[in-house]
């Protein structure tokens, strides 16, 4: 019997406006009202994720994972779990791009920083919704004050991405995690940090058990939460190599694809 289902957010949950849609909220409703928990497990900071979780009318005290998994807070805000990154591997990742002119995102303290605005950036920006922070010289930004990153994120062209996890990983060994989340994006976060670890340390911190959790998602960073889950599902929208993985396949986050998992498989 499930318990807790987790979803993720962008292209899972989001419709192709990045909203909720009447159907998903109708379906989560259902199971709240029967007693199971609902939580959100995205790659977004907590600011931008926290305003979906008050639109399903989770419970203030319902606790959200964010970062891919390296933290888990509480919607009223307080943090119960945290995995960042080093000051030292931030600091290498942060100079290496930076010295090759790569876009890179800095999450510290749920605020975004960067070390000059362009395009890229404020489009990133403008569809979450938050803020966003230049601060000139990202390493030194980093170093200063020895600040400990929830996040980095590398935004380059779908064809350079692959590539550039190739470059990056010889720099940092397999002290962090390397994901391509989408086609432009490559976000990196601590070893542990990974949605299947959070969403676990989630289930136990509840009193469940992995079998407990449904999962659901659509890209390479939900991969590890839809195999630990009891029951693990993809949006048809998913690329092949996460169907491949998956209990169950089903529509996609356009065709409310969430809604069918929870009265498929939960309620």
């Amino acid at each position: 019997m499930i318990k807790l289902i987790a979803s993720d957010l962008d292209d899972t949950l989001l419709d192709q406006n990045a909203q909720l849609s009447a159907e998903n909220k109708k379906a989560i409703a259902k199971a709240l009202e029967r007693g199971m928990i609902f939580t959100i497990s995205t790659g977004r900071m907590f600011q931008a994720a926290a305003p979906f979780g008050r639109e399903l009318g989770l419970a203030m005290e319902q606790p959200i994972i964010c970062y891919n998994g390296a933290l888990i807070r509480r919607l009223s805000g307080e943090t119960l779990y945290e995995q960042p990154l080093s000051t030292e591997v931030s600091s290498v990742i942060a100079d290496y791009g930076q010295r090759r002119g790569w876009t890179i995102n800095a999450y510290f303290d749920d605020e975004l920083y960067v070390s000059a605005l362009n395009q890229d950036v404020e489009d990133y920006a403008a569809r979450i919704r938050v803020d966003v922070t230049a601060v000139g010289d990202l390493v030194k930004f980093i170093q200063d004050g020895n600040k400990k990153l929830s996040k980095l994120m590398v935004i380059g062209e779908p064809d350079q991405t692959l590539g550039r996890i190739a470059e990056l990983r010889p720099l940092v060994g397999e002290n962090v995690q390397l994901v391509r989340s989408r086609p432009r994006f490559i976000e990196v976060t601590n070893a542990n940090a990974h949605k299947g670890n959070a969403l676990l340390w989630l289930a136990r911190f509840l009193g469940l058990d992995a079998g407990d959790v449904m999962a659901i998602g659509d890209s390479n960073n939900d991969l590890t939460m839809i195999k630990v889950a009891g029951i693990g599902v993809a949006v048809a929208n998913a690329p092949r190599e996460i169907q491949d993985v998956a209990d169950h396949i089903v529509a996609a986050h356009y065709d409310h694809g969430v809604a069918q998992a929870i009265t498929e498989f939960a309620l």
